[in-house]
Parts: C-alpha cells; structure tokens; sequence
C-alpha cells in the first residue's frame, strides 16, 4: 500500500485532480464532493452530491455519482433501485459512464427488471459516445437477445441516441461531458 492509500490511488487522484483543474470555479462544490468521495469521506461526497443534484436536474456529475454510491453501498445503504434512478438521470442527461452502468443493471436486473433489450439499448447510447466499455459490451449483450428483441432494439436505438447520445454539434461523438474516473471499478 502506498503513502496515497489503496493501490493505484495516487494515480486516480492525480487524474481526479486534472478533471478538477478544467471544470470551472462555480464548481467548486461539486470538486469538494469529489475529493470527499475519493478521500473516502462517502458521508460528506453524499450530502454534497445530494445538494448538487437536487438544484439541477440537468447535471449529470452529481446523478452518476450518487448512482455509483447507491450501487455500491457507499455511504447509503446499497440499494440498486436507487442507482438505477439516479443512474437514469444522469444517462439521459448525455453521461457515457452512467449509461454503461445503467445498462448493466439491465443486464443484470439489479433494481430494475432483467431487460437484455434495454441493456442493449443503453449500451448503445453509450457506444455512440465512443465509451470503450460500452463499444465492448456490445457483441455479448446483443448474443442475449432473440431475434425479435433485436430487430425492436434496432427500432428505438436511433431516437435513444438522438435523445441521449452526443450533441450534433460535436463532431467528435465523444460529447463535452468529461469521463469520470471510478476509483473503484
């Protein structure tokens, strides 16, 4: 272990702290909220993140990471359903990592139904974003599916990402919201 903590924890910070830099000043709540999640302070990056999320509903940044601190019981109870509320949120807010981990909830049929369709979809929607882990998921989530659920997959997916995937102005389909790093994934 190193001076920094857990293993690797040096590199997340250092790559947390980057992300930090480029956000602007009025966000400073929200990197006080980051760097109590990455301290580990789960209590204080929850009431922050809470805060955030309730007085805007079109930041995706405080949605996802409450969503991954429902899904792993991080200062909350662990309650999937919960992620999979907040985890929505932020996916339809345009966040690639909270629509790969909304569709593997899906997958999963952790608090949601098991819905490969939907699974698929979102991983979609991610894709569209050039999310590696979403690109990657892809071919087995599409192995789940019957031809049917397929061919109806096929038929949402284009709106799905018109809605939810990157904005047209981007032309590098990789949307200005930045990735997260997850320290713990």
């Amino acid at each position: 272990m190193s001076k920094y903590g857990k293993p690797g924890m040096k590199k997340i910070i250092t790559l947390s702290l980057l992300l930090l830099m480029s956000i602007s000043q009025t966000r400073a709540d929200f990197n006080d909220g980051v760097v109590a999640y990455i301290m580990g302070d789960y209590d204080a990056a929850y009431n922050t993140m809470i805060s955030l999320a309730k007085t805007n509903e079109s930041d995706p940044l405080p949605q996802y990471y409450l969503g991954v601190m429902y899904m792993k019981g991080q200062g909350v109870e662990q309650d999937y359903e919960e992620a999979s509320k907040w985890l929505r949120k932020a996916s339809e807010n345009r966040l690639a990592n909270a629509q790969y981990k909304l569709a593997n909830l899906y997958a999963q049929g952790k608090g949601v139904p098991r819905d490969y369709e939907f699974a698929y979809i979102w991983y979609n929607v991610g894709a569209s974003h050039k999310h590696q882990l979403s690109m990657n998921a892809l071919d087995k989530a599409k192995s789940n599916l019957s031809k049917e659920e397929y061919n109806e997959a096929q038929k949402v997916i284009a709106d799905y990402i018109k809605k939810y995937g990157p904005p047209p102005e981007d032309p590098n389909q990789q949307g200005e919201i930045p990735t997260i790093p997850d320290p713990n994934s």
